[in-house]
This record gives C-alpha cells, sequence and structure tokens, in this order.
C-alpha cells in the first residue's frame, strides 16, 4: 500500500512541474524588414527546435523597445546599434549580442501633395515625419541634415509611428516628408509610384551618402547584461536559431521567402514586398557579427549629430560570446 501512494504522489508531482521551456518575450518594430531574421526563426519554427517559447511583440518604435528591454516587460528586442549607445550615455544598461542588419532600413521620401520638394535642402523650413521623437530615425534625419547644411532646429519633426499610420500621415499631407521604414515605402510607392525620393539608405549608396561607408551596424538583438549573465544558455540557442534563419534567408529565392513572411511583414501588394526583399536581403547580416569598424563608427555618427557624452570605452554595449563562429 506505501509503495502505491508513493508511485501515485510521483505521479502527481510529475503532472505537476511547469514547463520548463524557457519562454521568451521578444520586441519588435512593427513592419521592420530588418528585423526579418528574428521573424522568420519563430515562423520557421527555429526558435521552436531550440527549445524556446517565444512570443513576439511588435511595437511602434526602437525607443520603445529600449523601454521595453530595459523595464523588464520582454526578454530581449531589436534596436539599433546606435540606441544602444545613447542609452548607455543615458545610464541604461543593455547590450548588443546578435546584429541583424548593416545598413539602416529607412527612406526619405516627399508627400504626393508636395511637388515642390525636390531636393533635401528644400526641407528647410518643413515638417517631417519619423517613426517617434528620440528614435534612431531621428538621429538619421539629423545627419542627414547636416550633410547638407542645416541642423533639426531647420525642419519641424514629428512622431508618426512606423506602419499604416506613417503611410496615411504622407499620403493624405500631414507632413510635407518622411524617413519611412522599408515595407512602409514599399506600400506607399505601389499607391503612388512616382513619389519623390530623397534618400534610400537601405542601398549601398544611400548608406555611403549617409554616412562615408556603404555599410554600418544598423539593427541587432539586445538584452540586458543581466540577462545574458543569468541566461548564457538561452542567449546561445536564440544565436543559433537566429543564424539558421539567415542563412535561410540568403539561400532561398526571393519568392520563397516571400512566401513564409508572417502577415506582419506582408503589404497588400506582393510586387511591393518582393522589391523591398530584394533591397533589403544584400544589407542582411549573414552570421550575427559585429562589424570591425562599426562600434566607432556609430559612435561617431551619433557625436556628429550633437551625442557627445557616450562612453570611450565601447566594448560593454556588445558581445559576440554566445556566437557559435565558425573558422
Amino acid at each position: 500500500m506505501r509503495g502505491a501512494i508513493l508511485v501515485c504522489l510521483l505521479l502527481l508531482g510529475s503532472c505537476a512541474r511547469p514547463d520548463t521551456k524557457p519562454r521568451l518575450r521578444v520586441a519588435v518594430l512593427a513592419g521592420s524588414l530588418g528585423h526579418l531574421p528574428l521573424y522568420l526563426a519563430h515562423s520557421l519554427g527555429y526558435f521552436a527546435e531550440e527549445g524556446l517559447d517565444v512570443h513576439m511583440e511588435e511595437l511602434s518604435s526602437t525607443s520603445k523597445t529600449m523601454e521595453a528591454v530595459l523595464g523588464g516587460s520582454v526578454e530581449i528586442g531589436a534596436s539599433t546599434y546606435e540606441q544602444v549607445l545613447q542609452m548607455t550615455a543615458a545610464g541604461g544598461s543593455v547590450k548588443s549580442f546578435f546584429v541583424l542588419a548593416l545598413r539602416p532600413t529607412q527612406v526619405l521620401v516627399v508627400s504626393p501633395r508636395r511637388p515642390d520638394i525636390r531636393r533635401i535642402e528644400d526641407l528647410r523650413g518643413k515638417t517631417v515625419g519619423i517613426t517617434s521623437l528620440g528614435s534612431a530615425t531621428q538621429s538619421v534625419l539629423s545627419r542627414l541634415l547636416l550633410n547638407h547644411g542645416m541642423t533639426l532646429a531647420d525642419v519641424t519633426a514629428v512622431g508618426i509611428g512606423s506602419s499604416g499610420s506613417a503611410v496615411a500621415a504622407v499620403e493624405h499631407g500631414k507632413v510635407d516628408a518622411a524617413l519611412l521604414i522599408s515595407l512602409a515605402f514599399e506600400q506607399l510607392r505601389a499607391r503612388s509610384p512616382g513619389v519623390t525620393v530623397l534618400l534610400d539608405a537601405r542601398t549601398a549608396e544611400g548608406c555611403t551618402e549617409l554616412f562615408g561607408v556603404p555599410a554600418v551596424v544598423g539593427s541587432g538583438v539586445v538584452a540586458t547584461p543581466r540577462w545574458l549573465t543569468e541566461n548564457g544558455t538561452t542567449a546561445r540557442k536564440v544565436t543559433r536559431a537566429l543564424a539558421r534563419a539567415a542563412k535561410w534567408i540568403q539561400d532561398q529565392s526571393l519568392a520563397d521567402v516571400h512566401r513564409r513572411l508572417p502577415t506582419a511583414l506582408r503589404s497588400p501588394e506582393s510586387a511591393a514586398d518582393l522589391h523591398a526583399l530584394r533591397v533589403m536581403r544584400p544589407s542582411l547580416s549573414q552570421d550575427g557579427r559585429m562589424p570591425p569598424e562599426g562600434p566607432a563608427r556609430a559612435a561617431a555618427f551619433l557625436r556628429s549629430v550633437g551625442h557627445t557624452n557616450l562612453p570611450t570605452d565601447l566594448s560593454p554595449t556588445y558581445t559576440e560570446e554566445f556566437l557559435e563562429i565558425k573558422p
């Protein structure tokens, strides 16, 4: 009898034992193709194969992502490396551990209602939309204006979000021009084929015009150092899944990649999606590694737009410790 009771208790204990699969909340920018490896690692089942229970949470800007990571409402997020540096300078503690993209995803476009704007210099005195104040797009706008003899004080920058609201703001002339992320731009162009593009930072040419080099550190996966220290095994599983997704994206045809796009990265126009993928794919990292000059260039970029309190030692802001780097 005692043995039967013991067996029952053991069975009950086994049934009551909670699932040990790590639950991972991941913040991404709504509609950003620069975060495509994260989306596909999820939809292709690579996270699940690593034993991770991943929940994607779409936010309206990368600054919101940083708030979520630092506040603990998500474990990891996708953001720009420049924002990692800005958060570090402000006293926050966050670290990049997998590079997703090597160029920005923004395109500077003119509202169809403002045919008089043909050059960047024509933006003086105009209203320019960005995802949100303090976001990475504001820094890009600031640098672009400086390259053309202006500053943020010469325009009115307003937050318009990153997806449908941004497209509507440009279409209806609520802003004179805007920095749109890749998918939002392609949606706008599908509706207004003759839309004026002042800069396409997704391309090598546009990136060079903006930064002076054809590739920089674009977006990456970030977490707090504490979370990385306490969850090293999980972080390695994340990077393995992301590396598989990054390779899959490069190996497949654009049509195959398009077929696997989640709803969040699809527009009503398949042709627009395919064009966005064609432009974006060459800028996606294939291994997650930090480019050798990436941190220094990102810091120089931020200093050029007025962020002078950045740390001199950049090594605490990124790590390759969790990558499985092949010789």
